[in-house]
């Protein structure tokens, strides 16, 4: 399992973590409405990620190893107070110019679940 490259700086403070649920949902009309889990594991744990003041290498380093797998394969990464997890990256990280070569990277993080 490949782990997130080390580029010499954690992500920064902040972290923002959220969930999905998984369910089934049969409306009835007159909002009536039949609600159950989908799955086994009907919630799925996930985390805004950002990196700020990188330089282009750095960013370039998690830019280009996140697109690399697609949003399909997962990889290691360890999140502050859960420890080392398996994870997807489902979307493309966004980046943005901050300063003279400086940037910020954010990506979403979203638990992989598969055995």
């Amino acid at each position: 399992m490949e782990t997130l490259p080390d580029i010499g700086r954690n992500p920064d403070y902040g972290l923002t973590a959220a969930g999905t649920f998984a369910r089934d949902v049969a409306s009835f009309g007159d909002s009536y409405e039949l609600r159950r889990a989908s799955g086994l594991q009907s919630f799925r744990r996930s985390w805004s990620v950002k990196w700020s003041l990188l330089t282009e290498a750095q960013r370039d380093t998690l830019r280009n190893f996140l697109n690399a797998r697609l949003g399909v394969s997962a990889f290691q990464c360890t999140i502050p107070s859960e420890g080392v997890l398996r994870v997807i990256c489902a979307d493309p990280p966004s980046s943005s110019y901050d300063t003279v070569g400086r940037f910020t990277l954010t990506a979403t993080f979203t638990e992989d679940l598969n055995p």
